[in-house]
């Protein structure tokens, strides 16, 4: 089911309409004009299929250029920023978020179609950007004519029964391969402790909410576990490791400021350079003049 913050970014769209059942969720939206750039945690694995004209999604470790006819996957713990590229031009999408429950449900029922020797090691990956094929742009015309019968919606187990197919169309579509092994991820028993939760994330640009959000924690539940654990708030901590590692990589490569800013965890680079500041007593440019050649 998708959360408020990204509900707020699809009540944006010219148009927004949602499926959900079961924690799944189906949404179709459109946009004529946007010059925004929307970062989005995404919570749970997602879909998004982009209908008409182009959509930017930027993850913490690649730009992606979408056009019309294709897709993205994205794992859940992500965040994205998403930006409509083309002014002038409508953008439309479907987007499908699924569970690590559905997912793992779906495999026990269908594991015998998931052939072990095909499997890739998708560690690194969080996302997978792929064309709709004839069959999958079959299956999105049958998911859209859902949503105009929205004064007669479809019975319950026919919305489910469209969350299986969509898995099954990708398991053995011309991409099996890479879902198959992002679905096998999904049967590993979740090792996702506080602590790796926490260790996992702490040079991204998540913020503690999000954490705390990962670790099936309220905040509050959160910030007690951290201070009891770490003997520190999250936001200070975090803060403090951060900074340490924009200092390691200004010492040690040629990343200019900005690089540095995004790949130790922080959003603003302006914010970065005051923090550092207060930090360091001095600028990041500064500091990297001082060290020695």
């Amino acid at each position: 089911m998708i959360d408020q913050e990204l509900r707020n970014y699809f009540e944006k769209a010219d148009e927004f309409q949602v499926l959900e059942i079961e924690s799944q969720s189906t949404v179709q939206f459109s946009i004529k004009d946007s010059k925004e750039r929307d970062r989005l945690f995404i919570k749970d694995h997602m879909l998004m299929f982009v209908l008409e004209g182009n959509q930017g999604v930027v993850t913490p470790n690649y730009f992606y250029k979408l056009e019309a006819g294709e897709c993205i996957f994205v794992k859940k713990g992500s965040v994205i920023v998403c930006e409509k590229l083309r002014t002038g031009k409508k953008l439309e999408c479907l987007l499908v978020f699924l569970t690590d429950d559905f997912l793992k449900s779906f495999i026990n029922e269908y594991k015998q179609m998931i052939a072990l020797p095909e499997l890739l090691d998708v560690n690194s990956l969080g996302a997978y950007q792929f064309y709709i094929d004839t069959w999958m742009n079959a299956y999105i015309n049958s998911v859209l004519s859902y949503f105009e019968l929205s004064n007669s919606p479809p019975a319950k187990e026919l919305i489910l029964h469209k969350f299986r197919e969509l898995l099954l169309l990708l398991i053995s579509g011309q991409e099996r391969s890479y879902f198959m092994s992002f679905l096998k991820e999904c049967l590993v028993e979740n090792n996702s402790s506080f602590d790796d939760v926490v260790k996992t994330n702490m040079y991204t640009s998540l913020n503690v909410d999000h954490l705390a959000r990962l670790s099936n924690l309220s905040l509050s539940q959160f910030k007690r576990e951290f201070r009891k654990r770490y003997k520190d708030s999250p936001a200070n901590w975090l803060r403090s490791k951060r900074l340490e590692y924009a200092s390691h990589l200004l010492m040690t490569t040629s990343k200019n400021i900005n690089e540095i800013c995004y790949e130790s965890g922080f959003n603003n680079t302006s914010h970065f350079c005051r923090l550092f500041n207060e930090s360091y007593k001095m600028s990041p440019l500064k500091f990297r003049q001082k060290i020695p050649a």
